[in-house]
């Protein structure tokens, strides 16, 4: 009796949709997350038995359809690392260029800037003084070291027990 074959889409031959076969979709998912290119440990992961977890991996990284999933997959984490990445030289960027003056508006200080999203990830600490009434008359603040933003960029060599972060206290 001849095997059947399933018709496949096209976007299932490139491998951006999930395979039909879930245990399939599983060993894609293993391979490329947990098991790291393990292709037995794969099997294992997606349900199959352990008895001939090499064999079975083997098999199943010959099959086209999961070289192309597997590669799809691959292509989407390679993508999302690289977003992180970005993400993260921006944030350092806006770390390295933070300056006190950025809280300021027209020359006084501006304490709802304190709340901003992207500013307030700028900031190291933020101290409250008060008076001995228990008035708030002050604010201490502190940004992020910005040569270790530097440092970690790669803008600049390590620094060695140099301190160079900005602290403002304002009167309110």
């Amino acid at each position: 009796m001849p095997k059947r074959r399933l018709a496949i889409s096209e976007d299932q031959e490139d491998g951006t949709l999930p395979l039909v076969n879930k245990r399939h979709e599983a060993f894609c998912l293993a391979f490329v997350g947990e098991c790291r290119d393990n292709a037995a440990a794969s099997v294992i992961a997606a349900g199959y038995k352990t008895k001939n977890a090499n064999v079975i991996g083997s098999r199943m990284l010959a099959y086209v359809s999961i070289k192309r999933r597997i590669k799809h997959l691959e292509d989407e984490l390679a993508e999302q690392e690289r977003m992180k990445a970005i993400d993260a030289i921006r944030h350092l960027k806006a770390i390295a260029t933070a300056k006190l003056s950025d809280f300021y508006i027209d020359g006084r200080f501006d304490s709802s800037k304190l709340s901003d999203p992207e500013l307030s990830r700028l900031i190291q600490e933020v101290t409250p003084i008060y008076d001995k009434d228990g008035v708030l008359i002050d604010y201490k603040i502190k940004l992020k070291d910005s040569m270790k933003a530097l440092e970690l960029l790669g803008l600049t060599d390590k620094q060695e027990a140099v301190q160079n972060n900005q602290v403002l206290i304002i009167k309110i």
